[in-house]
């Protein structure tokens, strides 16, 4: 006997919700969490409140204190909690796990989500997460070593270490009282990436209270576009709370890395640094590079011809500032030939670098630095990133006459 239309509709109806309870539709409608102890619920074993799989950032402070609170929680018994009560070195204090992915994650974007609380922070609270292609790391992680030693098993000298990151998205917050909140960062698994880092904590003083993290794999959102001329960057005159900046900041005291308005070359405000002199800012033993970038994650970066660009000024200063753009790609990192160098005393001046992004580049770093310490000052506005459009084709080398004489006899 025929079955009636309501019988049909009946029947794909319980096939429908047949598939979606299969293992297979689980799968597709949620992602797992790659994290171990996202809650921090469970305990190291033999510690009395270390949150087993989560790493701590080391500084050597007696000023940086890592716990776990059982009263303010997001969900569960625990959160874990950083807090920082002294700014004299600028360091970043954070908790961390790291998660060694393969081919499964190649070309789909990874998400971090994780619920945050800020208590009295002064500074800047932040998320981060970190796509690396890694060997060391990767190596030191499975064979349950510190990353040093497997260096050494590897016979890979520092200066040879082919580390290079693929995928950054760091997520600041500067508020100094919160409640829970949802913090969300997405970044693409390009090709090669085999470690994988989320990590929370603070750059300034108080406390960060952390809970039920999560690392997803997901289908992959489109890359922008690259309008010709478009500033790729964010707060480029420095007009806004500058969390859209990272800041590269050696750990000595007496350096500044602050938002000026009073010598703003347009709009109100620009950035300052500077390296504060007197007794109580000893010298720092060797001389490193101090400045504000912005990374430009985009797969469609390959192939294109790219301006960075800025105004300086300098005040007195004994040493050298500029501008350098890297790229990051599947064959290492390149860098644009070098920009002018500005050193004692420059009025606002433009200047300019040229790179011509290698086609398997998936990252743009852009930097405004300067050689830290020395006395003097700097100031950076009004920055730009721009593409000028694809990468021209190599000049064509002629032959030599005496060669073309030969192929014609």
């Amino acid at each position: 006997m025929p079955r009636s239309i309501s019988s049909w509709a009946a029947l794909a109806v319980t096939a429908l919700l047949a598939l979606a309870s299969s293992p297979r539709g689980s799968a597709a409608a949620v992602s797992k969490n790659l994290l171990i102890n996202p809650g921090f619920e469970d305990r190291l074993p033999g510690h009395p409140w270390m949150p087993a799989a989560w790493d701590t950032s080391i500084s050597g402070l007696p000023t940086v204190f890592f716990g776990c609170d059982t009263f303010l929680v997001h969900s569960g018994h625990y959160s874990a909690n950083v807090a920082n009560v002294s700014n004299l070195l600028p360091m970043a204090h954070n908790w961390s796990q790291s998660v060694l992915v393969g081919k499964e994650a190649w070309g789909k974007d990874l998400l971090f989500t994780v619920w945050t609380r800020s208590n009295g922070v002064s500074g800047r609270a932040y998320c981060l997460l970190q796509a690396y292609r890694d060997t060391i790391s990767k190596m030191a992680k499975t064979w349950g070593m510190p990353r040093d030693d497997a260096a050494q098993r590897l016979h890979i000298n520092k200066v040879d270490d082919p580390i290079v990151d693929f995928g950054w998205k760091r997520l600041y917050f500067d508020d100094p009282e919160t409640d829970w909140v949802k913090r969300e960062m997405r970044v693409y698994c390009a090709p090669g990436v085999n470690i994988v880092f989320v990590r929370a904590g603070v750059t300034g003083t108080g406390q960060l209270l952390v809970d039920d993290a999560s690392l997803t794999i997901e289908a992959p959102l489109p890359a922008p576009p690259l309008k010709v001329g478009e500033n790729l960057l964010s707060d480029p005159g420095f007009e806004g709370d500058l969390n859209a900046w990272e800041f590269a900041v050696p750990p000595y005291a007496g350096l500044v890395v602050e938002r000026d308005t009073t010598h703003a070359h347009s709009g109100k405000s620009c950035i300052h640094l500077e390296t504060l002199q007197g007794p109580d800012y000893p010298r720092a033993p060797v001389q490193a590079r101090m400045g504000v970038c912005q990374p430009i994650t985009n797969r469609n970066l390959g192939g294109k011809r790219v301006r960075l660009s800025a105004w300086v000024k300098t005040d007195s200063l004994q040493g050298v500032a500029f501008l350098k753009v890297y790229s990051h790609g599947l064959y290492g990192v390149q860098q644009g030939i070098a920009s002018e160098q500005f050193s004692l005393d420059t009025p606002w001046t433009q200047t300019s670098q040229i790179l011509d992004v290698p086609a398997d580049t998936y990252q743009l770093w852009a930097w405004c630095l300067y050689e830290v310490p020395v006395p003097g000052r700097v100031y950076y506005d009004d920055v730009k990133l721009e593409v000028l459009g694809p990468t021209p084709p190599p000049p064509t080398i002629p032959k030599p006459a005496a060669a073309e004489k030969a192929k014609k006899k």
